[in-house]
C-alpha cells in the first residue's frame, strides 16, 4: 500500500509498482507516508480552448498543487458527459459505479449549466427567440429536454447568456443557436447537477470531494 500510495522513491523518483526490481539503488520512504488502501475517485477537469480529446491519461502531466495523482487513480477511468471542440468547461471521469451510474441511467434529470458567451447585445426578443426554440426541441429525436435561458449579462462588448437544461448536452446549446441564428464565440459549461466549476482555473483538474454529491 505504500508504494502503490506514491510514498517510495528509488533514487529520487517515485515508483509505484510493487514488482519494482532494485539493487544498489537508494529507497527512500515518505516521512509523511500512510499505508491506506486507494478507493475508487472521481476527477473534474476544467477543458479549456485548445485541448484535445478528453482523455484522462492527460492529466497526468499536469501539476496541481498539494493533489498527489496516483497511477491507480487513472485505470479505467470513465469519461461521463464529454465535451469536445469548441466546447469548454466541467468535464467528469470517474472509476465510481456510483457516480457512473448517477450519470448515466440519470442523465434527464441531471441539470447542465452553460454559459454562452454571444457577440453584439442580443435584445430581449432575441432571447425569447431562443426560449421558443428550447420548446420545439422537446420534439426533437432525442433525450427530452427541460431548461430554461436567462441573461448573465450585457455590455458593449457583447452577450452572455446562462442556459441551464437538462436531459441535453453540450451539441444542443450550439444547436440552439444556430436555429436562432446566432454565433457563440464561447460555450463553457460551469456546473453538472450540484457539481460546479467553483474557480476551477482552466487546464486544471481535482478530485471530487466526499461531500459533493451530482
Amino acid at each position: 500500500m505504500l508504494i502503490e500510495g506514491g510514498w517510495v522513491q528509488v533514487n529520487d523518483r517515485v515508483v509505484e509498482e510493487p514488482g519494482y526490481r532494485v539493487s544498489d539503488q537508494v529507497v527512500v520512504i515518505d516521512a509523511n507516508a500512510q499505508p491506506e488502501p486507494i478507493i475508487p475517485v472521481t476527477l473534474l477537469w476544467h477543458r479549456p480552448p485548445d485541448a484535445g480529446p478528453c482523455d484522462p491519461e492527460a492529466l497526468r502531466h499536469i501539476p496541481v498543487p498539494g493533489l498527489r495523482l496516483l497511477r491507480k487513480n487513472l485505470l479505467h477511468q470513465q469519461v461521463v458527459a464529454p465535451l469536445h471542440a469548441p466546447f469548454t468547461g466541467l468535464v467528469v471521469f470517474t472509476q465510481d459505479g456510483r457516480v457512473r451510474r448517477r450519470l448515466f441511467e440519470d442523465a434527464a434529470l441531471i441539470e447542465h449549466e452553460y454559459m454562452v458567451e454571444l457577440p453584439g447585445q442580443l435584445t430581449d426578443q432575441g432571447i425569447d427567440n431562443l426560449r421558443n426554440h428550447l420548446q420545439q426541441a422537446r420534439a426533437w429525436p432525442q433525450v427530452p429536454v427541460v431548461g430554461k435561458i436567462s441573461l448573465n449579462a450585457r455590455s458593449d462588448k457583447g452577450t452572455r447568456l446562462r442556459m441551464a437544461l437538462k436531459g441535453s448536452d453540450a451539441g444542443l446549446v450550439g444547436a440552439l443557436c444556430t436555429r436562432s441564428g446566432l454565433r457563440p464565440q464561447a460555450i463553457q459549461r460551469t456546473r453538472l447537477g450540484r457539481v460546479s466549476l467553483a474557480g476551477l482555473p482552466a487546464g486544471a483538474w481535482r478530485f471530487l470531494q466526499g461531500h459533493e454529491k451530482f
